[in-house]
C-alpha cells in the first residue's frame, strides 16, 4: 500500500513537472533568457527525481539495465544537479549578473565539485557492485556494511552540504538590508529558495538515520523510503516559487500592456499603417510578445510624429514645475505633453514645427533599453496628468499668440 501511494504521488508529480517544463522550454525558445532556460532545466530535473523515486520505476530501471539500485545513483546525481540549478539561479539574481555576462567564474569554480562528486559516486557504485534483489529506495540501509556504499553516500552528503550552505548564504546576502534592492516578489522567491535547498539536508538526515539504524540492527526502512520525498519537496518548493514569479511577471506585463494602450492610440492614430501585422496564433495570448509589439509600435509612432514635435510643451511643463507643481515625473510629463501636442498638430493638418521650435529629441529618448518599458509606462500614466493638460493649454495659447503676431 505504501509503495502504491509513493508510485501514484511520484508519477503525478513527474507529469506536472514535465508539463510545466515543456511550457518553460517553449518560452525560452521565444525569449532566450538564462533564467527561463534554468527554470525549464530545473523542472525537467525535478520531474526526473519524481519519476525515478517511484518504487515501480526504481525497480524497472535496475531490471532493464541489469544493475540493481542504479536508480539510487541517478537520483543522487540529478538531486545534486537540482541544487546546482538553485545555486546558479541565486547567482543570477544578483544585479551584477542580471543583464551582463554569464557568471563564468562562479561556474568554473564549482564545476570540479559537481563533476568530481558525480564521477566519484559512479566509481564507488561500480566498485560496490550490488547484486541480488534490489528493494526500491533501500540501497543505503541494505548495503550499509559495504565500505564502497558508505563512501558513496558520504561523498554525496558532503557535496550536498557544501552546495546547500553556499546557496543559503547567497540567498541571505540577497535578502540582507545592505544587499541589492529586490522587488517584493523576488524577495519572497529568494526566501522560498533558501527553504527549498534547506530541505535537501532533511534527505541527508533521513538516509543517515536509516543507515545508522541498519548498522545497529534497527530497520528504519520507511524512513529511507520517504527520504527521497524531501528531495522531491525541495524541487517542488523551488519550482513553485519560480513558476509563481513567472506568473507575477506575466500579470505585470498584462497590466503594462493595458496601461500603454492610450499612449499607443495617441501615436498610431495618425498613421494606422504603423500597427504590425498579426503574428502567429499563440502570439495573441503571449503577453510578452503582445507587449513587445506594442512597444515597437509606440516607438515607430513617436518617430513618425517627430516633425511636429515642438519644444513648447516641454518648456511649459518645466515652467509649471518651477511654479511649484509637484507629484509628477518631469521627463515623463514632458514626453507625454510633446506627443499629445504633435499628434494633435498632425491630426489637424497643421504644418510641421519650424526649425526654431523643432525639438531635437523626445524627452526620455536616451533612456537605456532596459529602462524603456518602464519609461513608456510612466509616460502613458502622465497623458491625463493635470500638469500635462495645463502645459498643453499654455503651448496652444503661445502658438495662437505667435500666429496673431505674424498676421
Amino acid at each position: 500500500m505504501w509503495h502504491a501511494l509513493l508510485t501514484v504521488l511520484g508519477l503525478s508529480a513527474a507529469a506536472i513537472a514535465f508539463t510545466v517544463a515543456v511550457g518553460k522550454a517553449l518560452a525560452a525558445r521565444r525569449e532566450p533568457a538564462r533564467t527561463l532556460k534554468l527554470t525549464a532545466s530545473s523542472l525537467f530535473h525535478s520531474g526526473t527525481i519524481f519519476l525515478l523515486g517511484t518504487p515501480a520505476v526504481y525497480s524497472a530501471v535496475g531490471t532493464v539495465f541489469g544493475a540493481p539500485h542504479l536508480a539510487a545513483l541517478l537520483i543522487n546525481t540529478v538531486g545534486l544537479l537540482c541544487v546546482g540549478h538553485a545555486h546558479l539561479m541565486a547567482v543570477l539574481w544578483h544585479p551584477a549578473h542580471g543583464d551582463g555576462e554569464p557568471p563564468r567564474r562562479q561556474v568554473l569554480a564549482w564545476a570540479p565539485l559537481y563533476g568530481g562528486t558525480v564521477l566519484a559516486m559512479a566509481v564507488l557504485y561500480a566498485l560496490a557492485d550490488p547484486a541480488g534483489e534490489a528493494r526500491p529506495l533501500l540501497f543505503a540501509p541494505d548495503y550499509v556494511h559495504s565500505p564502497q556504499v558508505l563512501a558513496f553516500h558520504l561523498v554525496y552528503f558532503v557535496a550536498l552540504f557544501a552546495v546547500v550552505t553556499a546557496t543559503v548564504l547567497r540567498c541571505r546576502a540577497l535578502l540582507a538590508s545592505q544587499g541589492p534592492r529586490l522587488t517584493p516578489e523576488l524577495r519572497r522567491c529568494v526566501r522560498e529558495f533558501a527553504l527549498a535547498v534547506g530541505l535537501d539536508l532533511a534527505h541527508v538526515c533521513c538516509v543517515a538515520a536509516a543507515m545508522i539504524g541498519a548498522a545497529g540492527g534497527l530497520r528504519l526502512d520507511g524512513l529511507a523510503e520517504a527520504a527521497w520525498l524531501t528531495t522531491a519537496a525541495s524541487g517542488l518548493v523551488a519550482n513553485y516559487s519560480l513558476v509563481r514569479l513567472s506568473l507575477a511577471a506575466r500579470r505585470q506585463e498584462r497590466r503594462d500592456h493595458q496601461t500603454l494602450r492610450p499612449l499607443w492610440q495617441t501615436v498610431v492614430r495618425a498613421d494606422p499603417q504603423l500597427v504590425l501585422a498579426p503574428g502567429l496564433l499563440w502570439g495573441g495570448w503571449d503577453t510578452r510578445i503582445a507587449l513587445s509589439r506594442r512597444l515597437v509600435e509606440i516607438r515607430d509612432g513617436a518617430r513618425s510624429l517627430s516633425p511636429w514635435m515642438s519644444s513648447a510643451p516641454a518648456r511649459a511643463v518645466e515652467q509649471l514645475a518651477r511654479r511649484g507643481f509637484v507629484g509628477f515625473d518631469l521627463v515623463a510629463a514632458q514626453a507625454a505633453a510633446t506627443l499629445l501636442y504633435a499628434a494633435d498638430a498632425r491630426g489637424n493638418g497643421r504644418p510641421p514645427a519650424d526649425s526654431a521650435t523643432l525639438l531635437a529629441a523626445l524627452p526620455g529618448e536616451d533612456v537605456p533599453a532596459t529602462a524603456e518599458r518602464a519609461h513608456l509606462v510612466l509616460v502613458a500614466r502622465h497623458l491625463d496628468h493635470p500638469v500635462v493638460l495645463e502645459a498643453l493649454v499654455l503651448a496652444r495659447r503661445a502658438r495662437a499668440g505667435a500666429g496673431v503676431g505674424r498676421r
